[in-house]
Formats: C-alpha cells, structure tokens, sequence
C-alpha cells in the first residue's frame, strides 16, 4: 500500500457528442480499491473543477462506449497525463459528463469493458463476448469472427444442399457486413459490394444483386417490384457446372454461380477487413455496430436458481 497521485479523468457530453474531457487528481493512500473509492467520492465536485483538454476527434456515446470496449482508453487522455505528469499505469477513474450531470452506470477497472454477462429476470446467464474470443493481444482476428458468426452456417447449407436457404443466408450476411461499415442507410448494400466485391465475372452487377436480395429474402422468389416492372435484369443462382453461365433463354433471368459469389463475397471480406489496419479508430465503429448484432454463437446460455438434477 503507498500513497500516489491517483486521477478523475471526465468525459463531457453536450447535445450528445464529446469533444473535450477533464482531468482532476488527488493524493490516494491504501490499496487500489481505497484509491477508487476516493475517485468516485470525489466525481460530484471534480467534474466542473477539473482541468479540461480537446480530443483529437468527436464522440458520440456508443462511440465511446466502444472506446471503452476496445481498451487502450488511456492513450485518449495522453495529453492531460503528460501535463500532470501521470506514471505509466496511473489509477484512474473515467466517468461520463452528460449536459452537466454525471452518469456512472457501474464500476469497471482499467482492463476493456466486458459484455460477457447479462442478467435476466429468473436467474443469471452468459453471453460470449466476441472481443473476448477473437482478440489476442492488439490484434483482432476480423476475419475469424466474420467466418464463425456467418460463413460457417453459410457453407454448412450450401453442402446440405439447403441452396435457397443458403443464398438467403448470404444475402443477409451483407446487409450486416453493409450495415456495420456505412450504418442504416440508403445503398449501403450496393455501396459494400462496388466497394469490396467484384461481381464482374459472374456477369451480375450490385443492383441486379440488390433486387434478388429483396425478392428472395421477402418472398422468396426472383421477381422484386423493380424485376417485375423491367427496370433491373432478373438473376437466378446456379449449382455446379462453369463458373460463368450464359443466359439460357430470352425470358429467363440471368444464371450466376452461387458457390462463385460467396467465395467472391469471402474475398470482398478480406480486402474489407484489411482497412482496419489502416485506420486506427474504424474499429471503434465496427464495435459500436457490431455490438447490436446478434448469432448462432452469441447465443446466451441460461442458468436458473434452485434448477436441480
């Protein structure tokens, strides 16, 4: 136990973005847990004290929320623990500022925030989190997570010979690969696939593309309202046979290679998941997106009191 400098580091919220924070500090004695215990007591009147420095960038809070996930939430404050001359791994309490008012959820300690638990009404469960799995050390392994939570189902209906099923699958698997790189708008779709995927040796462009993922995943069929009024040229999957299949008929939709397009689609993933390595902070919007999603193996496992063998 030894007496240390130990810092109230703040993060303010006005009108939903965050683009300075604070910091106040204090002299701690006891353990770690005595010094934390200071930090909280001392939030209320340290917040509109404390000494304040800009970001290098905005945050919304489901940005920083994910901040807080991906770890490494000290290099944010660097310039305020240079200032004050902090040790290297200082003790630290980081509480958000929102229009004036404190807002701590709960405690949490340096390490990244887990979202590994969940409680529910009757009893406790778990719910695997995906940070936890797929990160070792600072490297995140991107293309393991996307494998497991989506191609894996994906191939195992494909050589179940579920091909309809499988095309659906598939089709969904973009609406969230477009969803978690440009969020809920329009295009995203066509946009993830021009930008990573090129669909030019199946002789399909995006937009024929977009127009099956709509007839196929609402109805099940090849005709969407577009199809059907002649402004996009019908496409139909294929199996087996050459990797590239002309048109049969005149009134026939266009045939494309099923198994072509997810290996296609597989290696639009890769090259996606290498401009993650070149922008620090894009995997802080992949956490914050990524978050809502839900899988085959982020199923949560249930426990209930009192339930004996």
């Amino acid at each position: 136990m030894t007496t240390e400098r130990v810092f109230n580091l703040f993060v303010y919220f006005d009108a939903g973005v965050a683009d300075e924070y604070g910091v106040r500090h204090h002299r701690g004695d006891g353990g770690d847990a005595e010094k934390a215990a200071l930090l909280l007591s001392r939030v209320g009147e340290d917040h509109s004290r404390a000494r304040r420095f800009r970001f290098a960038r905005n945050f919304t809070p489901e940005e920083w929320l994910a901040v807080m996930r991906r770890g490494d939430v000290l290099r944010y404050f660097e310039e305020a623990l240079a200032h004050f001359r902090a040790p290297t791994a200082p003790i630290y309490c980081i509480t958000a500022i929102v229009d004036g008012v404190p807002r701590i959820d709960q405690k949490i300690g340096p390490e990244p925030f887990r979202g590994d638990m969940v409680s529910v009404i009757e009893g406790h469960g778990s719910v695997p989190d995906y940070l936890v799995h797929y990160t070792d050390g600072n490297a995140f392994h991107f293309t393991e997570l996307i494998h497991d939570d989506y191609f894996r189902a994906i191939r195992a209906l494909f050589n179940a010979k579920l091909h309809v099923s499988c095309a659906k699958l598939l089709m969904s698997c973009v609406d969230t690969l477009a969803f978690v790189e440009y969020g809920d708008v329009s295009y995203n779709f066509t946009k993830w696939l021009d930008t990573y995927a090129d669909l030019s040796p199946h002789g399909i462009d995006s937009n024929e593309l977009w127009e099956f993922r709509n007839s196929i995943l609402h109805m099940t069929n090849l005709a969407s309202r577009k199809v059907s009024s002649g402004k996009v040229s019908p496409i139909m999957p294929y199996v087996g046979g050459p990797d590239r299949m002309p048109v049969i008929a005149p009134n026939l939709p266009k045939p494309f290679n099923l198994y072509g397009l997810i290996v296609t689609i597989g290696d639009g993933i890769g090259k996606w998941g290498e401009t993650y390595n070149c922008d620090r902070d894009k995997i802080l919007k992949f956490i914050e997106r990524y978050d809502t999603t839900i899988s085959d193996s982020r199923m949560a496992s249930f426990s209930h009191a009192g339930n004996t063998k």
